[in-house]
């Protein structure tokens, strides 16, 4: 196997630069787009009052979901993906037929986050769960 370990990073349309590889290109795209559920900085004050929440602006970054268009390029160029949040745009995933998705559960007690987040993966395993805390500044093993 031919390994390098050049790394590009790129500022620009996902599209744009899907549209330069051919089909299966990547072996696994592990991805997080914006749910397009209207999170944002703005629900700061309704958050946990453990820590002091940060408004890192870009306020309407969660508006828009992406759209079919973009989910069947991303699977014309991986040979397997895993789509974080994939629950609230579904109906834009081609052949999301899966009996593999992954939970996590982010152990983050009473707040207004969702307990766990849906990952739907083209593998075909069984679901898993992952147990990991997630909330905000309290993360996992903060030790290590």
């Amino acid at each position: 196997m031919n390994v390098t370990n050049n790394i590009e990073i790129t500022n620009e349309c996902n599209l744009e630069l899907m549209a330069r590889y051919p089909d299966n290109y990547f072996q696994l795209a592990i991805v997080d787009p914006p749910y397009g559920i209207g999170e944002s900085s703005n629900n700061n004050k309704s958050r946990s009052k453990l820590g002091k929440s940060k408004d890192y602006g870009n306020k309407n970054w969660d508006s828009k979901a992406p759209n079919k268009v973009y989910f069947t390029e991303l699977k014309r160029v991986c040979k397997n993906v895993i789509i974080w949040g994939a629950n609230h745009f579904v109906e834009n995933i081609p052949n999301a037929n899966s009996s593999s998705w992954v939970v996590w559960d982010k152990l983050n007690g009473n707040n207004d986050f969702a307990d766990c987040e849906l990952a739907y993966t083209s593998f075909k395993k069984a679901v898993r769960k992952f147990p990991f805390r997630w909330h905000g500044m309290l993360q996992g093993d903060m030790k290590n």
